[in-house]
């Protein structure tokens, strides 16, 4: 006897709701706001892909809540572009913003960007493989800062002077990065980084659906990684299958967020269940190929939403960057 398929539904809430919802029922457990201001400073990245940043005074603002800063390869170019409105100005906030590491095949780093940041300490790594994204090499690298005494050893100070900073110019960081991988059980131990990244969505279509790969391809190889997307109008992340809790402050989701976007990228999917949207849904199959994805919703709980979703997916939430400031 085949058993009958649950109905799906949809209902539309009040603009606030209060959701409550028991601790056994979810997994995982995401504070909106730690997405842009991390609890733990310490693991926090933030990754600067090459696109225009056009988050205006916001950006700084995000800059001091990170640890670390890298550049990907074109991304210091646009580091370097963001303060050029007053020339004396800005040259002194551009020497109070460097980043810890610019690293690619750098093809796209101008020689004057290279040489000032050069100039100025900044770890450049170039790494010429071109099997793999500039994304992918900051990824590897970023492992490496944390959890790898080698790495450290390698470029310690007393090794700065030699050829890419002791580094195998093709791809030695992702010799190291397999090297520290070899040990399983150290990497289930590894803490979580919380890995923010400016661009990688707009601009052209093929990098923004690479971009969107590296949510997926994250929560499986490199399941430490947070890594959530930031632009002028959105911030975007991977809500992982099975129940999620999200949450946010009351003021927060007045103030900051508009619409959001349940985005089944990775395939067809089922959402099992989900409160505190203004269309809530119960076991309703979405896919792109169907035409059925729940877009321009919006959270109506009052301080947080709860999902639940078969296999992981995309979230995008409508951010006022004007507005978030007062937040950071």
């Amino acid at each position: 006897m085949v058993a009958e398929e649950e109905e799906e539904k949809c209902i539309e809430n009040p603009e606030r709701i209060n959701i409550q919802v028991p601790e056994n029922k979810f997994k995982t457990r995401i504070n909106v706001e730690n997405i842009l201001k991390p609890m733990d400073p310490t693991h926090s990245v933030l990754l600067i892909l090459n696109q225009e940043i056009k988050l205006k005074d916001l950006f700084l603002e995000i800059w001091n809540t990170h640890h670390i800063r890298v550049c990907a390869d074109g991304g210091a170019n646009r580091l370097y572009e963001y303060f050029q409105d007053d020339e004396d100005e800005d040259e002194v906030e551009r020497s109070l913003h460097l980043p810890d590491y610019i690293i690619g095949d750098l093809d796209s780093l101008k020689m004057e960007v290279r040489k000032y940041y050069e100039d100025k300490g900044v770890v450049i790594i170039q790494q010429n493989t071109q099997y793999s994204t500039d994304f992918t090499k900051t990824v590897n690298l970023v492992s490496l800062h944390y959890f790898s005494t080698k790495f450290k050893d390698i470029i310690a100070v007393q090794n700065s002077t030699a050829k890419n900073h002791g580094i195998g110019i093709e791809c030695g960081i992702h010799d190291l990065y397999n090297e520290l991988m070899k040990n399983g059980d150290s990497v289930m131990k590894f803490n979580k980084i919380n890995l923010l990244a400016l661009g990688g969505i707009g601009g052209r279509f093929d990098q923004s659906i690479h971009s969107i790969t590296q949510l997926y391809i994250l929560e499986q190889t490199d399941k430490y990684f947070e890594l959530a997307y930031l632009t002028e109008t959105d911030l975007i992340f991977l809500v992982p299958a099975g129940g999620t809790l999200l949450t946010y402050s009351e003021n927060f989701r007045n103030e900051c967020i508009g619409n959001c976007g349940l985005l089944p990228l990775g395939g067809m999917t089922k959402i099992i269940e989900t409160q505190g949207l203004k269309w809530d849904v119960t076991n309703w199959n979405t896919s792109v190929s169907s035409g059925k994805v729940s877009s321009s919703n919006r959270f109506v709980g009052i301080d947080g939403c709860f999902i639940n979703c078969k296999d992981s997916i995309v979230l995008n939430i409508e951010i006022f960057k004007d507005k978030l400031i007062d937040f950071m």
